[in-house]
């Protein structure tokens, strides 16, 4: 059967099951808003969405995304182009098919739009206009969730690109100089994706591969940023938390950065020796995942950066590590 929207849906459903909106709504929500989703005022949050599976007792995500995404050819394709351009970097591709997409009719709603602000904010934050791309990510995430603030980040669980767009905000206010703000945006989502998502307690959800990556690269940013403000003792335990995960998901996309990470570390609180040891395991890894232009750019400028780590000293400056 047809519905108009997902809200006449889940009204027929709630009828189905002889649920008044006060019965459904109890411990999730307020009645009101199940009237204004039936209505097709409102359209439900992630972790609203997940609460009213677990009462039913099926997964309504699958239902839900028939109605939130526009699933025709035009979305699929301009959607899989934008991922596409986004993994490669590619800045002029991203805007020039963002400028494409956001005038066909299919992008004008849901998911496909959200894709179309994440591609904006990506472009203006690589022009370094980051109150432009906070902008853009802050239309995207509302598109998710109209009720969105930063500081209820803890409280929802998000779409794919949604997570992008909340990782994007953080890396956003840190270029802003405000750290504070883009700290706690960056733990929040990583307390998202280990409470709701990793090891999500809803047993009809799994973490896609997508969810892992952005796992992976949100520790990256995490421990980066730390380490840059000398908070050494969590920035190695981000760090060591990054590089058994992806050695226990055999994924070796971060490992490389996350082993260079590791070897900053060691190098600036004088374990030279042992920093050593990490920087050609860190080589060998970048050799593995052919990421041969990062590996020249860093053999370029290691010696000049870190030259004790070429000094044959035979015994590391700081012996407590």
């Amino acid at each position: 059967m047809s519905y108009e929207h997902f809200g006449v849906f889940l009204r027929e459903l709630r009828e189905s099951r002889n649920l008044t909106r006060e019965q459904l709504a109890k411990d999730i929500c307020t009645p009101k808003q199940i009237y204004r989703i039936e209505k097709g005022d409102f359209e439900p949050s992630l972790y609203l969405l997940n609460q009213l599976s677990i009462k039913f007792n099926m997964d309504l995500n699958e239902y839900f995304k028939m109605y939130f995404s526009v699933n025709t050819i035009i979305g699929f394709e301009g959607i899989q182009a934008l991922n596409n351009a986004i993994a490669k970097g590619d800045m002029g591709l991203i805007k020039s098919l963002a400028e494409k997409y956001e005038k066909h009719k299919d992008f004008k709603k849901g998911e496909n739009l959200q894709h179309i602000y994440y591609a904006k904010a990506i472009c203006a934050a690589f022009e370094e206009n980051y109150t432009s791309s906070l902008n853009h990510c802050l239309k995207g995430i509302m598109i998710e969730n109209p009720s969105f603030t930063l500081d209820s980040i803890r409280k929802s669980t998000y779409s794919n690109v949604g997570l992008s767009i909340i990782s994007c905000m953080g890396l956003d206010y840190i270029s802003l100089n405000r750290e504070d703000i883009g700290l706690k945006i960056l733990f929040d989502l990583l307390y998202t994706l280990e409470n709701y998502v990793l090891s999500s307690p809803y047993p009809m959800y799994q973490a896609s591969q997508f969810s892992k990556k952005i796992y992976q690269n949100t520790l990256n940013n995490l421990s980066y940023q730390l380490l840059n403000e000398e908070k050494y003792e969590k920035a190695e335990e981000l760090i060591e938390k990054g590089i058994d995960f992806s050695i226990q998901e055999n994924s070796l996309r971060f490992l490389p950065g996350l082993f260079f990470m590791k070897f900053k570390l060691l190098y600036k609180q004088g374990y030279f020796e042992k920093a050593k040891e990490i920087y050609a395991q860190m080589r060998c890894l970048y050799t593995i995942t052919k990421q041969t232009m990062v590996l020249e750019e860093m053999d370029n400028s290691i010696k000049e950066d870190y030259p004790e780590i070429f000094k044959d000293t035979g015994t590391d400056t700081n012996t407590d590590n």
